[in-house]
């Protein structure tokens, strides 16, 4: 092939991506960019939190107290709340631009992290006596107050940025894109490819495709390195069949004479793999495949949190148990509380505690499961499921050790063997202990599984928990749990 025809074939195989997968080159008179928006955020929430801080007790001090704040004080507040509730959210991504367009995640974890901060300071100024020398209304104006400008902020972001968007003001990181193996032109692999990485802040400038046509892929490598040298590309993201190695090795050599990122995106098949945490054994790499359920600081955590939880609901709701004992003996015959076999962690056995709220103590090889309207629950029991007060005995098997405040739900022994046959990895809910709620009860999956999907999509949300399990993640989850329950939304 002589040189004229052979770069006419690698032309051919250069296509500038399409106006719907990339940004806009062209800048607007103002322009965004994607990089700066993170900091720009994270900066932004200290300075609301410290100047709503000295707004506040300015404020309260001026009308109800009529005398002068000691600002440094209450600023020093500020940062010490900035210095723990950023990084919250900075190790949580919500400052990411992708993550700034979702308001709904944002409000709920905003209110989670901001709530759980101001308790935490609250409680060591209370152990450390120090909090006589704050004003309480001044402090929980600031609390309230910076809630609602740290909604406000995300609310303003999320326009400004989708706006943006819109109108091609958001540029990020001018990128190639070189295809190789079975990401084709024109295939769906490659529209989501570079989707995404617009998504995240990338301005693929051009898309290079290496196919079987006979060209090999050194001419593209050549003709990308002159592109990358006449223009202002600052990365270089490759696609490739992971299984192809020995080809991706030399492309990787090849592109080493460009002082530039080089990024490999994997096929679909094996890009599970480099999400895996690896760690290194010696010489060599080791990729996890299964984590283990929770490391001795992590248990450690967690079992503090489900004492604490466990002791200081079982003192506020004493009274309640009192009543509802006596409310569920007069209401019908049979005892208060109703007992079943449950398997917890690694499949042990216990009696999980619960107010009896049925006629009948199923705990066999086969118990049908309560449904909405059914006739064996008692007038009082169908109140208590309503509230989920019926589940209020298991803070006893909490302080026990056999149940965690969150966990995946635990099912009577006879339907773990009837789904364990049926939905794979069902096994797993066992690795951490069985809980009060969980991450699928917040996200609707609770009650009567009248369907195999249904158990599917629980199981689901059960091991996402299990491999995302945080401490923050538990508080996320208890407070969603009281909201489902202040809406009645648990059902039955």
């Amino acid at each position: 092939m002589v040189p004229l025809q052979l770069g006419e074939a690698v032309s051919s195989l250069i296509a500038p991506a399409s106006g719907a997968d990339v940004v806009p080159s062209s800048r607007r008179p103002w322009s965004l960019a994607y990089a700066h928006i993170p900091t720009a955020a994270c900066s932004l929430d200290v300075l609301l939190i410290v100047a709503i801080s000295l707004l506040s007790a300015t404020a309260y001090h001026e009308v109800f107290r009529d005398n002068a704040p000691n600002l440094l004080r209450y600023a020093t507040t500020a940062v010490v709340m900035s210095a723990v509730f950023v990084p919250f959210c900075w190790k949580r991504g919500l400052y990411d631009p992708s993550s700034l367009l979702d308001w709904t995640a944002q409000a709920r974890d905003i209110i989670v992290f901001w709530v759980w901060t101001f308790l935490l300071l609250a409680g060591a100024a209370f152990a450390w006596k120090i909090g006589s020398d704050f004003s309480r209304g001044a402090v929980l104006s600031f609390g309230v107050a910076g809630l609602l400008v740290l909604l406000m902020h995300r609310a303003i972001w999320r326009v400004v940025i989708a706006d943006a968007r819109r109108n091609g003001r958001l540029h990020g990181r001018k990128s190639i894109l070189v295809c190789m193996h079975e990401f084709r032109r024109g295939s769906r692999v490659v529209k989501n490819v570079t989707r995404n990485l617009v998504r995240h802040g990338f301005e693929i400038e051009q898309v290079f495709f290496a196919d079987d046509t006979g060209v090999q892929p050194s001419q593209v490598v050549e003709r990308v390195i002159d592109v990358a040298r006449s223009s202002e590309v600052e990365e270089i993201f490759f696609a490739a069949n992971v299984q192809r190695w020995t080809e991706i090795s030399s492309l990787v050599q090849s592109f080493s004479v460009l002082p530039l990122p080089l990024t490999f995106l994997p096929d679909d098949r094996t890009a599970t793999l480099f999400h895996r945490p690896s760690r290194k054994l010696g010489a060599a790499v080791g990729v996890e495949f299964q984590r283990a359920p929770l490391n001795a600081i992590e248990c450690f955590l967690k079992r503090l949190t489900d004492l604490i939880c466990a002791i200081g609901a079982i003192v506020i709701f004493m009274p309640m148990f009192v009543v509802v004992s006596l409310v569920v003996k007069l209401d019908s015959p049979g005892p208060v509380l109703f007992k079943q076999k449950r398997h917890g962690f690694n499949r042990k056995a216990f009696m999980i505690l619960k107010f009896r709220t049925m006629t009948v103590l199923e705990d066999g090889p086969t118990i049908k499961q309560a449904s909405r309207d059914d006739e064996r629950v008692t007038r009082a029991g169908r109140w208590l499921r309503q509230t989920s007060i019926d589940e209020l005995p298991q803070l006893i098997n909490v302080l026990r050790g056999e149940m965690s405040i969150v966990g995946p739900r635990p099912h009577a022994v006879a339907h773990d063997g009837y789904y364990a046959t049926l939905v794979s990895d069902y096994a797993l809910r066992h690795h951490v202990k069985p809980g009060l709620t969980g991450w699928a009860q917040v996200h609707g999956f609770r009650g009567e599984t009248p369907t195999v999907d249904f158990m599917k999509s629980r199981v689901e949300l059960d091991l996402w928990y299990i491999d995302n399990w945080s401490l923050f993640l538990d508080l996320q989850i208890i407070v969603r749990t009281t909201g489902e329950i202040l809406r009645r939304r648990n059902a039955y």
